[in-house]
């Protein structure tokens, strides 16, 4: 039985099959690497190459890059290393190994097609035989991890996956996912030439019998190079390195990032009441009861992060921006995270994002808190950017700044922060960090600050929002602490 990637608490994965195909554990390829730093095979004097990928993450799916706008499918993917082909099986090679050509045409440099999936697996089961190498099909994200990275995957034949075919690949977050455990049809990657506007993203399934004169296949091998375990941490345990500060260290910085400076405010640690005080006609359930939370000294963004800041990071902005002084929006909870790895990189330093906790207590003032409704104000005029029906942002700072010199906390992009959400209860806590991965859940993050699509009940600093960490929206930012 093909046997999938599940949940458990302790993350436990198993490997599977794909089907009928063998696979093996990872191994080491480090006998066939050359100086292109490529895997080179030969078999009956064809020769073959496997590129190397690196282990790492990626949002899976139709995303910005895409072409796609509102309510994307997208679901965030952490991989261990592995080898996939540079290039499509060839006519060439399908013949050393199994003594004949199946393709309608006898081009031998050109891919091998018209094959059925049981057909490929006893091709991987030969080629393997023939070089002592477990070479199997790629996983569905496998494959569209490296086209996203290797320009011409997409468009010359259709390419079998081990996977089995679903129509929904959902929005949970995945480490080496395999596929459905059962089905009738194998997924296609890639489109082909008798196929328009094929993209990384581009599939359909086919029955494991069925062939077609645009159909063949790419090797994979699993490499002995699993995942770093920070992807883990950041992703799934929320075990995110922190600075610790002092009284001394409270203290405004001005931090520069390729030429962009960003201010980072003190925020000195305390003892507050977290959640709504009293229940009013806007108010969420989620927000009560109320229950003490101590904090420690952090810093915070003094403004939500721009797409100046942005660019300077990440060498580009998502589509949909509109320019630099702007909070950066259409970012995933995932996007952020990359982009807070390749901050840290930057600066030697341990930014992150906000626990919920953390954000509210600096929305409210922190010790400098007057007890406002909103981050700066009883009111949210003057200090918070709403209630516009055109869905786009605002510039950064055009507001009055809350008590303790922070703009924008009521209003203009919504926030996300680190925790996933959780009912608060009456206990009194330290340094919450929201709570672990629940096996089966649908995956959430919590989201603070209302936008300016919102009606400003939603920019109340206690009001709460939770979202699917894989989706993004013009109106959803963050900010920076430390």
């Amino acid at each position: 039985m093909k046997k999938i990637v599940m949940w458990a608490a302790a993350l436990v994965m198993a490997v599977s099959c794909g089907g009928g195909g063998a696979v093996s554990g990872p191994v080491d390829l480090s006998p066939w690497m050359g100086a292109d730093n490529l895997y080179t095979f030969t078999v009956k004097d064809v020769s073959f190459t496997l590129a190397p990928m690196k282990a790492g993450t990626f949002a899976m799916g139709e995303t910005l890059d895409m072409g796609r706008f509102r309510t994307p499918a997208v679901h965030q993917v952490i991989l261990d290393g592995y080898a996939i082909g540079t290039a499509e099986v060839s006519q060439a090679l399908w013949k050393a190994v199994m003594g004949s050509n199946p393709s309608p045409k006898d081009v031998p440099t050109a891919p091998v097609t018209s094959v059925t999936y049981n057909d490929v697996q006893k091709f991987l089961n030969k080629l393997s035989k023939l070089t002592g190498v477990p070479f199997r099909l790629p996983t569905e994200a496998e494959w569209e991890y490296a086209a996203r990275q290797r320009e011409g995957m997409e468009g010359g034949a259709w390419e079998w996956c081990s996977d089995f075919w679903t129509d929904d690949l959902g929005y949970h977050l995945a480490i080496n996912p395999q596929g459905p455990e059962t089905g009738d049809q194998y997924a296609l990657r890639g489109g082909s030439a008798l196929e328009k506007d094929n993209k990384p993203i581009t599939r359909k399934g086919m029955a494991p019998t069925s062939k077609a004169s645009d159909v063949g296949l790419r090797l994979a091998v699993s490499l002995n190079a699993p995942y770093p375990q920070e992807l883990k941490d950041v992703l799934v345990d929320n075990k995110i390195p922190r600075e610790h500060f002092e009284a001394a260290d409270m203290k405004p910085e001005t931090i520069t990032v390729n030429g962009v400076k960003f201010d980072m405010m003190p925020v000195e640690g305390g003892t507050f009441l977290m959640g709504g005080a009293m229940k009013i006609s806007t108010s969420r359930d989620d927000e009560f009861p109320p229950h003490e939370v101590t904090l420690d000294h952090f810093k915070m963004g003094k403004y939500e992060v721009t797409q100046a800041l942005w660019e300077a990071v990440m060498g580009s902005v998502p589509y949909g921006n509109q320019g630099p002084n702007y909070p950066i929006g259409n970012v995933s909870w995932y996007d952020v995270q990359a982009f807070i790895r390749q901050l840290n990189t930057l600066t030697g330093r341990k930014f992150r994002l906000p626990t919920e906790a953390e954000w509210e207590y600096a929305a409210r003032g922190g010790k400098k808190s007057h007890g406002y409704a909103f981050a700066g104000s009883p009111y949210p005029q003057g200090v918070a950017q709403y209630g516009y029906d055109d869905m786009r942002t605002r510039e950064v700072a055009r507001y009055s700044p809350n008590e303790l010199g922070l703009y924008d906390m009521s209003g203009n992009a919504w926030e996300w922060c680190l925790d996933r959400p959780t009912q608060y209860t009456e206990e009194a806590q330290t340094n919450p960090v929201g709570r672990d991965f629940q096996p089966g859940e649908n995956d959430l993050r919590i989201m603070r600050g209302g936008s300016v699509a919102t009606t400003a009940d939603k920019c109340r600093v206690t009001n709460r929002n939770e979202f699917e960490p894989s989706r993004f929206r013009t109106t959803i930012g963050f900010r920076l602490a430390l």
